[in-house]
C-alpha cells in the first residue's frame, strides 16, 4: 500500500531556516536581557526600590503575554514567584494574593459548568437556545451576543458568562467543530465573552467597580458628589448603545460564520435529549440549585460575593451527592487558574508598593493644563491599566489620585470618576483582564493573537465611543 504522506522541502535559504529556529530562542533572551538590565539601573527618585522592581516584573510580564512566546500561565507563576524574589515582599503575602476572590470564582464557575454538562442539563438548555435562535449560523451567535448584553445588565457581567459557557460549549460539540479552525466557534465564544462584558457596564449591577468607585468619590469629596443608580444608567446608556452595535458589527466582520447551517447540531441534540428520556432527579437537582445560584448572586451577590456563593452552591452539589469528583475534574482548567491568580498577585503588588499610582502620576504630570486633555489622560490610563489587571483594582488605583487633581484642573469629581469607570469595563485584549474574557479564552478555541487582535480593535472603538459622550452627550444633559 503506498503512503499518501505529503513531503514538504523548505527552499529557503539556510540562514533563515536556522533563524526561523532558534527565534523564539532569540526573543525570549532579548526580553530577559532587557529585564536585567533594567533590574540593575537605579529607579527614580521619587519611586521605592521596590516599586521599581515591581515595574520592571511589570515589564517583563507585559512582554510575555503580549507574545506568548511561553504559555500565560507560566508566565503568571513567574510574576508571582518573581516578586519576593526580588525583595518586594514576603512570601507568604505574595502568594496569599493568589486566593483572591475572583480565582475561587473561575474555579467555582468550571465545576458548576462541569455539573451542568455532565448531568445532561446543559443539553437541554443548548437544544432552548438553538431551537429559538438556531434557524441561521448568524442568528445563534447573535442570540449568544445579545442575551449576554441584557444579562448582563441585571446581574454580574461574569455570572452570566458563567451561565452560558456549557451551553455554548454543548453547542460547539454538537457541530463538532474544529478546535482552534472553527470560525463559528470563535465567534460564538468571542460574542458570549462581549456580550456580557459590555451590558455589564450599562448598570450598577454588572460588577462591583461602580459601587466602589462612587464610595471613594463620596468619601473623597466628603459626601458633595456622588452618582446615582439611574444617573449612572442615563450616563453610560448611549456609550452601551454605541458598543453593542459596533461590537456585533465587527463580530460578524472579523468572524463571518463558517457553517452554512446548524441544523446538524439541533439533531444530535435532539438524539441526545430522546435518549435521555425525562428529566432525572440528577438534573432536576442540579438545576434547582443553579436556580438558586442564580438568584443569589442577582440579590446578594454585592452583600455575600459571588465567589462565596459559587462556593457554597458547589458544596451543595456534592452533600446531596449530585456530582463526585471524576465527573467535573476534567473540565476544571488549572491554566486559565494559574494565569488568572497571577496577574492578580501581580497587579496587588504594583497596587501595594506604589507602582501603579507613580505610573498614574507620571502620565498626569506630563499632561497639558487643559482639563480636557487630562479627561482623555485619565481615560487611556484606565483602559491600558485594566488590559493587565482586574477593573475594580483599576478603580482603587487610579480614582483616588484622578479625584485629587481635580480641583487643580477645575473639573467636576463626578466626571473624573466616570472617565475612569467607563473606560476600565473595556477589557476585552487580554484574558487576564476579566473573568468573561478568561473563560472564552479557556474554551482553547481562540488563540491568543485572535483574542488581542480583535479586542484591542473593540477597546479603540470603545475609547472613541466614550470621547464622543464625553464631549458631546454629557454637556447636552448637563452633567460637566
Amino acid at each position: 500500500m503506498e503512503s499518501t504522506e505529503k513531503i514538504t522541502i523548505d527552499r529557503r535559504p539556510i540562514w533563515i531556516v536556522i533563524i526561523d529556529r532558534v527565534r523564539r530562542g532569540i526573543f525570549l533572551s532579548a526580553i530577559f536581557a532587557v529585564f536585567l538590565v533594567l533590574l540593575s539601573l537605579d529607579g527614580p527618585r521619587d519611586l521605592s526600590p521596590e516599586g521599581y522592581k515591581v515595574l520592571c516584573l511589570f515589564f517583563l510580564c507585559v512582554s510575555l503575554w503580549a507574545t506568548n512566546l511561553i504559555p500565560l500561565s507560566i508566565t503568571s507563576l513567574l510574576a508571582i514567584a518573581g516578586i519576593p524574589l526580588l525583595g518586594v515582599m514576603s512570601a507568604t503575602e505574595a502568594y496569599s494574593f493568589f486566593g483572591n476572590k475572583a480565582v475561587f470564582f473561575i474555579l467555582g464557575i468550571f465545576i458548576l459548568s462541569a455539573a451542568m454538562i455532565g448531568c445532561g442539563l446543559s443539553t437541554r438548555l443548548s437544544m432552548w437556545l438553538l431551537e429559538s435562535w438556531g434557524s441561521h449560523p448568524h442568528k445563534l451567535v447573535a442570540g449568544v451576543y445579545f442575551f449576554g448584553a441584557a444579562g448582563s445588565c441585571f446581574m454580574s457581567e461574569h455570572a452570566v458568562a458563567a451561565m452560558m459557557l456549557p451551553l455554548i460549549h454543548e453547542i460547539v460539540d454538537a457541530l463538532k467543530l474544529p478546535r482552534g479552525r472553527s470560525v463559528l466557534a470563535k465567534s460564538l465564544f468571542l460574542a458570549m465573552a462581549w456580550g456580557c462584558i459590555i451590558g455589564g457596564a450599562a448598570t450598577v449591577l454588572g460588577g462591583g467597580r461602580v459601587p466602589l468607585a462612587v464610595e471613594i468619590l463620596e468619601q473623597s469629596t466628603r459626601g458633595a458628589q456622588t452618582i446615582g443608580i439611574a444617573q449612572y444608567s442615563r450616563l453610560a446608556f448611549p456609550l452601551v448603545l454605541l458598543m453593542v452595535t459596533g461590537g456585533w458589527l465587527l463580530l460578524i466582520r472579523l468572524f463571518p460564520p463558517d457553517v452554512a447551517d446548524v441544523l446538524p447540531a439541533r439533531q444530535v441534540l435532539r438524539a441526545k435529549l430522546a435518549a435521555m428520556g425525562k428529566l432525572s432527579f440528577q438534573e432536576k437537582g442540579i438545576g434547582a440549585v443553579m436556580a438558586v445560584t442564580l438568584f443569589f448572586w442577582f440579590v446578594y451577590g454585592d452583600a455575600i460575593g459571588i465567589a462565596n456563593i459559587a462556593i457554597i452552591s458547589i458544596v451543595l452539589l456534592f452533600v446531596f451527592n449530585l456530582i463526585n469528583w471524576k465527573m467535573v475534574e476534567k473540565y476544571v482548567n488549572w491554566a486559565i487558574i494559574l494565569m488568572y491568580g497571577g496577574a492578580i498577585c501581580l497587579g496587588e503588588a504594583m497596587a501595594e508598593s506604589g507602582a501603579a499610582l507613580w505610573l498614574a502620576l507620571q502620565v498626569f504630570d506630563a499632561t497639558t493644563q487643559s482639563p480636557e486633555f487630562f479627561l482623555v489622560c485619565v481615560a487611556v490610563l484606565s483602559l491600558l491599566f485594566t488590559t493587565f489587571m482586574s477593573n475594580s483594582a483599576v478603580i482603587a488605583i487610579l480614582l483616588p489620585p484622578v479625584l485629587g487633581m481635580c480641583q487643580a484642573y477645575e473639573i467636576n469629581s463626578a466626571v473624573a470618576a466616570m472617565a475612569v469607570v467607563l473606560p476600565s469595563n473595556f477589557a476585552f485584549i487580554l484574558p487576564i483582564a476579566t473573568p468573561a474574557s478568561a473563560l472564552a479564552y479557556s474554551s482553547r478555541f481562540i488563540s491568543l493573537r485572535e483574542m488581542a487582535g480583535s479586542g484591542s480593535i473593540l477597546a479603540l472603538l470603545g475609547l472613541a465611543s466614550y470621547l464622543l459622550i464625553q464631549f458631546i452627550y454629557w454637556p447636552l444633559i448637563g452633567f460637566q
